[in-house]
């Protein structure tokens, strides 16, 4: 394989790799009006997706990319209303989904392979379910998966997953409000679990974390609020990239970043600087095309992989297109980079 430096800059954010490969492509055969999710599993991109609706509706389809995609594959018996939450442990990877009933519930299917899914059943303990009406979050590291989601009058609730047995929080997530049909975003970074979510004015995203491992005492202060206006959840992923410092070569870093879908459809970032503890505005750490890109929100994913003897690092953007030859298509953006 060729190696080759690629330098992206953009105002005090650079992007550096010691060999990147980047790629776009809309993924064959996938339509959606919900926002697609991502997670990796055993070095693959795992991405699932809502069915289109009038056309596949409820329907929940998957397909899996190690540089190539798989076909697409529809999770049997598995119905949503809302796009999927979709997360990995060591072991499994997991999908969520909000089934076309009555009770609002969550269930749960997992795959120990990427390649099949099972049911596993409702999200519930032996004292509640969960219940919501838009799309739920899942977050997983080691042999624990989080889960977040709106409930029915606009709180966030959250849950444990280990050993095949949900801890539904009795109470929900303090401080945190959005509306009842925009579900909350989950990721993991530097042993904190950070939950992201839209004002119910659609003005702004708010972000608090707690730490590990998690309780009704861990959650930190006031929520941090970032300007941004969107009409649609936002999306939290951890990315590889450049840091920012005195020295003439930029070394990679894991960063924490948040993306929102602004009114004019384009996509907005921020990154989370931890030695001040604060959000500054990024440009996009995947290279994005101009103009109006997208009316969903957006998913994104980063992780690390060994190949051959060798190490690369992946950050991966998915979004539903807008316009004439993009609408419902699901377009993945990927940038594979050589590990420092």
């Amino acid at each position: 394989m060729s190696r080759f430096i690629s330098l992206f800059i953009a105002g005090v954010f650079a992007f550096f790799a010691g060999y990147c490969l980047s790629s776009a492509s809309e993924v064959p055969g996938a339509l959606s009006d919900e926002r697609p999710a991502l997670a990796n599993f055993n070095n693959l991109t795992v991405l699932a997706w809502a069915g289109l609706g009038g056309v596949e509706a409820h329907k929940v389809h998957y397909s899996t990319f190690d540089g190539n995609s798989t076909a697409v594959g529809e999770i049997p018996g598995a119905l949503t209303t809302s796009a999927p939450g979709l997360a990995s442990t060591a072991q499994s990877v997991y999908l969520a989904t909000t089934p076309p009933d009555a009770d609002h519930s969550i269930d749960l299917y997992a795959s120990n392979d990427g390649a099949t899914f099972d049911a596993i059943g409702p999200l519930c303990d032996a004292y509640r379910c969960a219940r919501t009406l838009a799309a739920p979050a899942l977050a997983g590291q080691g042999a624990i998966l989080y889960a977040a989601w709106s409930t029915p009058n606009g709180a966030i609730g959250y849950a444990t997953y280990i050993n095949g047995v949900w801890s539904i929080a009795a109470q929900p997530i303090p401080n945190a409000r959005t509306r009842p049909g925009t579900g909350p975003a989950l990721t993991l970074y530097q042993n904190r679990l950070y939950v992201a979510w839209l004002a119910p004015d659609e003005q702004s995203v708010a972000v608090t974390s707690a730490t590990l491992p998690l309780s009704s005492t861990s959650w930190s202060g006031q929520p941090i609020r970032i300007t941004a206006q969107s009409h649609v959840a936002p999306a939290l992923g951890v990315l590889t990239v450049a840091s920012v410092g005195p020295h003439p070569a930029a070394q990679l870093t894991q960063a924490l970043f948040l993306a929102w879908t602004t009114p004019d459809l384009t996509i907005n970032f921020s990154r989370w600087d931890p030695q001040v503890a604060q959000w500054g505005t990024s440009p996009s750490p995947i290279p994005l095309p101009a103009g109006a890109l997208t009316r969903e929100a957006v998913a994104l994913n980063g992780f690390t992989y060994e190949m051959n003897q060798e190490c690369f690092a992946t950050n991966d953007l998915a979004y539903v297109g807008v316009g004439p030859h993009h609408r419902h298509k699901i377009e993945l953006r990927q940038v594979t980079s050589g590990c420092p």
